[in-house]
């Protein structure tokens, strides 16, 4: 696979599925200006043009349309909505409220993150780390690879291979310095408020040891690693930074955690760090570079690519205020993950492990009130979705299976409310009357 063109598997021709999807948005769109009602099996123009195709929503779909358009009210969501359901075998526009209206999507911008990275650099792939040697003897370097799993048994394993190399040439006292130079000098996203460092995410160096939360992750490394240099028999006289040359010798090499592993908690706990360094490697991976501006870049080229957009974004957590995406948007990229093409590529979007699971999982644990009221409870474990949660934003994305037993992707984002849990229950309403089981 090309490190700037990903290959990707075959799907329809690009023509053939843009017109499939197009169509689906304009039969939401004539539905919901001409205010026609579908019955079960009635089919619903989408033109006057008699030579246009129509649209035929199953039953199951019928009763989400009916019932979301009477749940969706402002009294319990306010003004800033938007929603979306869709068939995922179809493409087609099951229901729809604002749905091309951009709101801030907060953590559900993780799915775009998630999907770069499993697109770009597939989930078996691993990031190395590396020590390398200075341009003077008792010179050693910790490179950083930017893995977000780097570990400190990772650490101790490069210490030991590494002071064994420094005693084989004699050496027994060395200067160590860490090598964060793949990402450039922290700084803020566009949107980001001061405070947001430390309280809900670390600085983004290349170097971090088990997620620990420092101001500066990479000497915290140097640390770290200096010490269990220490403990093989090496007297360590300095720690500091330092950058090593591309074609320095290598004293040990460790491959962290796969890319599906990093996902995971970025998924399913929402991790921030775990998304913003996988949205930079993918930066970094395509070619673009190591900069806020060109993973944003490099976002845009990835749903290119994947035939999806985003309204706005500007870092891959969605801890952005200045992050936009609609609920077609949303909708749209989980149901990219059933595309034939991507059963395998993206296939981790559509099992447990991938998604929190309602009631069950992650953000969605009936612990935190998630998917346990009289409304919800009826879809504990039959909700595969991501949660988003800014003070004043919450968001669902995800997918089920409808009452017609077909995939359903889904999308609810609410902006300008307080993140209260009864907020958050409501969405979980939401995607239960999806499942139609309420």
């Amino acid at each position: 696979m090309s490190a700037t063109s990903p290959t990707r598997p075959r799907h329809a021709p690009a023509s053939v599925r843009k017109a499939r999807r197009w169509l689906a948005v304009g039969a939401a769109a004539a539905v919901a200006v001409t205010g026609l009602a579908a019955s079960p099996a009635q089919a619903v123009p989408i033109s006057p043009d008699p030579s246009t195709p129509t649209v035929v929503f199953r039953p199951a779909e019928h009763r989400i349309r009916t019932m979301l358009d009477d749940r969706v009210t402002t009294a319990r969501f306010g003004t800033s909505f938007t929603g979306a359901v869709v068939d995922a075998a179809t493409g087609r526009v099951v229901w729809t409220r604002n749905g091309t209206t951009g709101l801030m999507p907060a953590s559900t911008t993780k799915l775009v993150t998630a999907t770069a990275a499993l697109r770009v650099f597939d989930a078996s792939h691993r990031f190395v780390t590396t020590v390398k040697r200075g341009p003077w003897s008792d010179q050693v370097i910790l490179v950083g690879s930017g893995d977000p799993s780097f570990s400190s048994a990772q650490v101790a394993a490069l210490a030991a291979t590494t002071a064994s190399a420094m005693k084989a040439s004699g050496r027994t006292t060395v200067r160590v310095y860490a090598d964060d130079y793949l990402f450039p000098a922290p700084s803020l996203a566009t949107g980001w408020k001061s405070s947001y460092v430390p309280a809900d995410t670390t600085w983004l160096r290349a170097l971090v040891v088990d997620g620990r939360q420092n101001a500066d992750t990479s000497i915290d490394a140097a640390r770290l690693f200096a010490a269990e240099l220490t403990a093989n028999g090496l007297t360590v006289a300095k720690v500091g930074r330092g950058r090593a040359a591309v074609d320095a010798p290598v004293l040990a090499t460790s491959a962290g955690a796969t890319v599906g592993q990093i996902v995971t908690p970025m998924l399913l706990d929402s991790d921030n760090e775990h998304a913003e360094a996988l949205h930079r490697l993918v930066s970094i991976r395509t070619g673009h570079g190591n900069t806020w501006e060109q993973a944003q870049a490099a976002q845009t080229a990835v749903l290119t690519t994947e035939r999806l957009s985003a309204t706005a974004l500007h870092d891959g957590s969605g801890l952005s205020r200045s992050g936009r995406l609609s609920g077609l948007q949303l909708a749209r990229i989980m149901a990219n993950a059933f595309e034939p093409g991507n059963t395998t590529r993206l296939s981790l979007l559509r099992s447990e492990k991938g998604l929190p699971v309602s009631g069950r999982t992650g953000t969605l644990k009936a612990s935190i009130g998630r998917f346990t009221t009289t409304e919800s409870t009826c879809a504990v474990g039959r909700v595969h979705a991501k949660t988003g949660t800014l003070s004043d934003a919450v968001a669902l994305a995800g997918w089920t299976v409808g009452g017609d037993g077909q995939v359903k992707t889904f999308a609810f984002v609410v902006n300008g409310k307080d993140a209260s849990l009864s907020l958050k229950q409501g969405l979980d309403m939401l995607a239960a009357t999806v499942t139609g089981c309420y």
